[in-house]
């Protein structure tokens, strides 16, 4: 299992440098030409608008891997250690659930959308939407290890505590 997540935390590094990198080239040139040449990219802002979004979905799913979403937990750290984890473990399940429901409607509307063509770039719009339930498929992953991970610790929090005791 760490092979695999060692895998997609490459894969998903990569892809955020490259998209974040063309979406910077496209960006300064499309500002370098309406402004110094007095002619802009035609396709420049939907594509610009393209890669944002595959930024957000995948930046999302990173941000789940480093458990970096912004989370209101000082009550949970304030409880004793025996009130934590199953405070945490609906904490996860709740995102995990959430998630889930997400996934489905983001797909449904992928779906629904899969023969809308993009004017500019031609391109259709299902593969821009489709990055939404993809995203999401690598949050669902990473807060199922961050799942197991928070129960491991938060059970050697209570073991310490009764060996403190």
């Amino acid at each position: 299992m760490k092979i695999f997540y060692a895998t997609l935390d490459r894969t998903l590094y990569f892809l955020l440098f490259i998209v974040l990198a063309f979406m910077s080239a496209v960006v300064a040139a499309n500002v370098f030409g309406r402004f110094v040449l007095g002619v802009s990219i035609s396709w420049g802002e939907e594509v610009a608008k393209i890669l944002l979004t595959y930024l957000t979905f995948l930046g999302a799913a990173y941000a789940m891997r480093d458990n970096a979403h912004y989370t209101f937990d000082f009550l949970v750290q304030k409880m004793p250690s025996r009130c934590q984890r199953p405070l945490r473990a609906f904490r996860w399940l709740t995102v995990m659930i959430m998630v889930l429901v997400l996934i489905y409607y983001s797909g449904e509307t992928t779906w629904m959308i899969r023969d809308w063509i993009m004017p500019s770039t031609g391109i259709n719009r299902a593969l821009v939407y489709g990055v939404a339930p993809l995203g999401l498929f690598f949050m669902f992953l990473y807060a199922g290890r961050n799942f197991v991970s928070d129960m491991k610790t938060a059970q050697l929090m209570e073991e310490k505590e009764v060996v403190d005791i």
